[in-house]
């Protein structure tokens, strides 16, 4: 049994998750044990995952700004525990002490992968320090740090790694989904809509952490906007984060509070995305934004921000809009019931977001890392 080791965000939430959890189904876990390593072990642990699965849990006490010698010793006691292998799942530079650590104790796989291309931070002077720090840190990189180096897109790897790290040697290992799980059903889609009273309604859905990086503020004066031309049309939002009370004041004070619904994190995501009519995302950035994989797989048409990397289409149902609210708008106010809807699943097999076929490749990622 090969045992990996995840190096994690606090954020349950977070995107990084979904990626390892939705894999963990696919593979063969008697043969690879994983491990996580996060600051939030305590909401790790209370996860459907963890209550399924098991899997150790190690937390962080120490960060490398406040205390190195403490994290320097806090890693090296767990890796001493014997792991094949540190899958380091990374969104900008904050320093790179555990996988110098990693690497000092000959670790045989030290993987850095990346899952963005932004800093999710809304004070712009406090997103601007971290930006100047990720950049330093990210010209000091090199394979000193890292057997290998994988990103969720193209955009991803050009975000965390720089010059001096040859772009073919960035394996992209994309955001995958299990494809028939989300594919269209007229028949959930009439019954989640009936359950939630909008039959009649033209639904707009948003799906991500209410946050700066998905930008649900502009979407919501956009909507208001449309909503003033188009009276049939619905805002659904779903996820947790901490602009989620500001965000409500926000569609209130706009005039839209009774044609928005605010939902938290939902187990069953596909029974919505069925029921929707047109799927948002006006995000300041993203890696490779799986809720729009999913979208598409659930046939939906898809208005997302040019911020957005042209790799997350796989058809034509996919729009990129620039971030000018009378634009999103207008498209907005323009929507109609979508109920015919063709599959993407395909097509999306075919662009490597299938769940099965990642599941596979990323086992045989660690065989052959290095």
């Amino acid at each position: 049994m090969k045992k990996i080791l995840h190096m994690t965000p606090p954020d349950i939430q977070n995107g990084v998750y979904r990626y390892i959890f939705n894999h963990m189904q696919y593979m063969d876990l008697e043969k690879y044990r994983f491990s996580f390593l996060t600051k939030n072990p305590q909401d790790l642990c209370r996860t459907q995952e963890f209550k399924k699965y098991g899997f150790p849990v190690h937390g962080l006490c120490n960060v490398e700004r406040d205390n190195p010698n403490g994290l320097r010793d806090e890693v090296m006691r767990i890796l001493g525990e014997g792991y094949d292998a540190i899958h380091l799942h990374t969104s900008f530079w904050r320093g790179f002490l555990i996988e110098q650590v990693a690497m000092e104790m000959k670790v045989a796989q030290v993987i850095v992968h990346s899952h963005s291309t932004g800093i999710d931070e809304g004070n712009d002077r406090e997103r601007m320090d971290r930006l100047i720090k990720h950049n330093a840190f990210k010209e000091k990189f090199s394979f000193e740090y890292a057997t290998d180096v994988c990103a969720c897109s193209k955009l991803a790897g050009d975000w965390l790694y720089g010059n001096q790290i040859p772009r073919d040697k960035i394996r992209i290992l994309p955001n995958a989904i299990d494809t028939k799980r989300y594919g269209y059903d007229p028949q959930v889609r009439r019954q989640k809509r009936r359950e939630m009273g909008l039959e009649n309604r033209v639904i707009v859905g948003n799906i991500g952490r209410y946050c700066y990086q998905k930008n649900q503020k502009f979407l919501l004066s956009a909507f208001a906007r449309a909503y003033s031309q188009n009276p049939a049309l619905f805002l659904i939002m779903m996820g947790q984060g901490e602009l989620m009370a500001e965000l409500k004041e926000s569609a209130d004070g706009l005039g839209v509070g009774r044609q928005v619904l605010f939902l938290g994190w939902q187990e069953h995501i596909e029974q919505y995305l069925q029921a929707m009519d047109v799927f948002c995302l006006p995000s300041q950035f993203e890696g490779l934004a799986i809720s729009a994989v999913e979208a598409q797989a659930a046939g939906l048409p898809c208005l997302l921000s040019d911020t957005i990397t042209r790799e997350i289409a796989v058809g034509d149902s996919v729009r990129f809009l620039p971030l000018k609210e009378e634009t999103w708008a207008e498209e907005l106010a323009a929507c109609t019931c979508c109920q015919l809807r063709d599959s993407a699943e395909s097509q999306l097999i075919k662009k490597g977001y299938d769940i099965r076929q990642a599941a596979a490749k990323l086992e045989e990622f660690y065989e052959n890392a290095g």
